[in-house]
C-alpha cells in the first residue's frame, strides 16, 4: 500500500512540529521537581512516537507508520493506567466520614 502524496507532504509537515513538541518536553523535564519526572518521562515518549509515526507517514514506510501507532498507543495505555491509579490513590487516601457525620445538618 502506498500513501498518496497529498497525505505524505501533510505527514512532512507534521514532523517539525513533532520535533518542536519534543524539544520543549525536554526543557519541561529540566525544570520539573523530581516527583514529577516520570509524567514527563511518559510525555517525552509521546512525543517521540508522534514523531516515529509522522517520519513512516512522511517517507511512505508502513511498517514504520504502524511502529509509531503502535508505540503511541502502549504509551496512552501507560498514561491512561497511571491516571487511573493515580485517581484509586487519592481516593484511597480521602477520609472517611465519621458516623454521626453526614451531609445531612446535625440536630434536625
Amino acid at each position: 500500500m502506498d500513501f498518496p502524496e497529498i497525505i505524505r507532504w501533510i505527514f512532512a509537515g507534521l514532523i517539525p512540529l513533532a520535533m518542536a513538541g519534543l524539544v520543549r518536553e525536554f526543557r519541561r523535564l529540566r525544570r520539573t521537581e523530581p516527583a514529577g519526572r516520570p509524567a514527563r518521562r511518559w510525555d517525552i515518549a509521546d512525543q517521540c512516537a508522534g514523531l516515529v509515526t509522522a517520519v513512516g507517514g512522511a517517507l511512505g514506510s508502513l511498517p514504520l507508520f504502524g511502529v509509531g501507532l503502535a508505540l503511541t498507543g502502549v504509551v496512552l495505555a501507560a498514561k491512561a493506567a497511571r491516571a487511573a491509579l493515580a485517581l484509586l490513590a487519592r481516593r484511597a487516601a480521602r477520609p472517611t466520614p465519621a458516623a454521626g457525620e453526614g451531609s445531612a445538618p446535625a440536630g434536625q
